[in-house]
């Protein structure tokens, strides 16, 4: 043999070699987290049992309680670290209204939150991921209050948009992997916010809403994971 074909098979050997320690090199990041959810909302505290009025027009207050209701949300995130992901956050809550129907009028109490989230994941073999989550962020509420009508000289109850009130919330939940990158979840989490000092205006008249909301909630959701490779 010569050493031309020597030197051929040796570059051959090294080359394939240094392609294989490459690959192998080849790691698959999780990047991003995009999920959308939804489910059942129980208000508790002041939302549960709040009442509206009375009114300089009217002396007599009105209940408007908020029933169990529903929720839908999406979470936009960045893995941090394998296990840690942190991002954003928005959730619509709905919930009727507890009074008789000639008084409920279709209304509904209303919740719109923007927050910063964090999931923190108990990744291990197992396609079953546990996993516990945290946000703060904004509540944008709509109230089913009742309101003087200056055109008409008469009393109302209207959807009042209350200014936007601190919020946070814990929640914990089960994850699984229906394929490499993407899977399902069912997720308990528990919200409040501060409203009690909330005002809304119509017309020139502030209303204080006057009681803190918290929500207990019960969501299931699908998860996408975007993977590079590094």
């Amino acid at each position: 043999m010569t050493k031309a074909s020597v030197t051929i098979i040796a570059a051959v050997l090294l080359l394939g070699s240094l392609n294989v320690c490459a690959q192998e090199e080849v790691v698959t990041k999780d990047i991003l987290e995009i999920s959308l959810y939804g489910g059942l909302g129980v208000p508790t505290g002041g939302i549960s049992d709040w009442t509206t009025g009375p009114l300089p027009v009217l002396d007599k207050t009105y209940e408007r309680a908020a029933k169990t209701g529903w929720d839908i949300g999406i979470d936009l995130g960045y893995y941090v670290t394998t296990k840690l992901t942190a991002g954003l956050n928005f959730q619509y809550s709905q919930f009727g209204v507890d009074a008789p129907e000639s008084e409920a009028g279709g209304h509904a109490h209303r919740l719109f939150n923007p927050n910063l989230y964090a999931r923190y994941s108990f990744e291990g073999e197992s396609f079953f991921v546990p996993y516990n989550k945290a946000h703060v962020g904004l509540e944008n509420p709509k109230f089913s209050t009742l309101v003087f009508d200056e055109n008409s000289d008469d009393v109302k109850f209207r959807e009042l948009s209350y200014d936007p009130s601190l919020a946070y919330g814990l929640g914990v939940g089960l994850f699984y992997y229906t394929a490499d990158y993407s899977g399902i979840y069912l997720e308990a989490g528990y919200h409040t916010a501060m409203t009690e000092d909330a005002e809304g205006t119509y017309q020139g008249n502030t209303y204080v809403f006057g009681e803190n909301t918290s929500v207990f909630t019960l969501n299931f959701g699908v998860k996408l994971i975007v993977g590079s490779g590094d």
